[in-house]
């Protein structure tokens, strides 16, 4: 589903406008998924395994787009791309059409001026909007500063999964399940 543009100023002073990616994104889009995977362990892909083509990220962008309850919202400085989120139904059965599953990251050189507060802000708004009753996602247990956005938007923890990342070192991520109800 399309989401309509929207400004809003960020701490710096800086204007950033939300709104749905268009096709004419894709590439920025991919750019933007392999910055932000080389920044942070806690994306879910590493840098090399965002192979997508620009072909296939215009399908993705079209589907969501054209998607009744789906969206995707993007935020944009000086039309860079600086961040990203979406919500996606769990399901299209009846029993689980209720629930949403919300990603979100933000690059580096927007960190920590509210951008991942004015992507989250919008996303739960549109959820609620859409008819979804509850917001679920996954996130690291030693990702201090996303768990804290979480929980200010009344996000709880329900449950930990253990080893849930391995990265290549060897080590492992645990990740706290956080749910809200809208």
């Amino acid at each position: 589903m399309i989401f309509e543009d929207k400004k809003v100023k960020l701490k710096n002073g800086e204007e950033c406008i939300l709104r749905s990616p268009d096709v004419k994104d894709a590439e920025k889009l991919i750019d933007y998924l392999r910055k932000a995977s080389s920044e942070t362990d806690y994306m879910l892909r590493y840098t090399e395994e965002i192979t997508m083509t620009i072909e296939d990220e215009e399908k993705f962008i079209n589907d969501i787009n054209e998607s009744n309850k789906d969206a995707m919202i993007s935020a944009f400085i000086d039309d860079k791309l600086v961040g990203n989120s979406s919500i996606c139904t769990i399901g299209n059965m009846i029993k689980v059409s209720h629930r949403a599953n919300f990603g979100i990251a933000v690059i580096k050189e927007a960190w920590n001026l509210g951008v991942g507060k004015a992507l989250l802000t919008e996303i739960l708004k549109y959820a609620k909007k859409v008819g979804f009753e509850q917001v679920e996602l996954e996130v690291a247990s030693d990702n201090y500063k996303a768990i804290n956005l979480y929980e200010e938007f009344g996000f709880k923890k329900y449950g930990t999964r253990s080893n849930s990342f391995k990265l290549k070192d060897g080590s492992y991520y645990t990740e706290y399940l956080m749910m809200k109800n809208l």
